[in-house]
């Protein structure tokens, strides 16, 4: 039996449109996505660009370290360079295991958005490779509640 930890994982990775929509700030009729997950949502060029990186986002993720955040998310949360300015980019995902699939996770970047400085709840982080192993027995990690808790360092 192949043990869940050592064994290589390649997981189907999907993207949400909040990756490259928002909410209306100012409604513009020709930026509006109708299929969109937000309704409404709009097309966000901002959004779109950062999005261009996910894959190497990702790539980087699983070689280190995720946090865990609300309801069944994960989240990762590098500083880009853009244009000479450092930028927070939080990435929130969804981890699941499938069965019927020549893969056996499914990664769903749920949102991703360049963000500022601001607090993000976490509760705690974990390795990516653990966290793979603990989705394919159908497990989570624990959640660390204290007010002491790790939080990402942003700056």
């Amino acid at each position: 039996m192949p043990d869940s930890v050592t064994t290589p994982r390649l997981p189907a990775v999907t993207f949400s449109d909040p990756c490259f929509t928002r909410k209306p700030e100012a409604p513009d009729p020709e930026l509006i996505y109708p299929s969109s997950d937000r309704q409404p949502g709009y097309f966000c060029f901002d959004r779109y660009d950062f999005s261009l990186d996910l894959p190497h986002h990702i790539r980087m993720m699983s070689r280190g370290s995720v946090w865990t955040v609300a309801g069944d998310n994960y989240a990762a949360v590098p500083v880009v360079n853009r244009a000479d300015d450092e930028v927070v980019y939080r990435i929130v995902f969804s981890l699941d295991r499938v069965k019927g699939l020549p893969v056996g996770l499914h990664l769903r970047v749920k949102t991703a958005y360049p963000a500022d400085a601001s607090p993000f709840v976490t509760f705690g982080s974990v390795r990516f490779k653990h966290l793979v192993a603990l989705r394919m027995q159908g497990k989570r990690p624990g959640r660390i509640t204290g007010q002491n808790r790790k939080a990402p360092r942003i700056w």
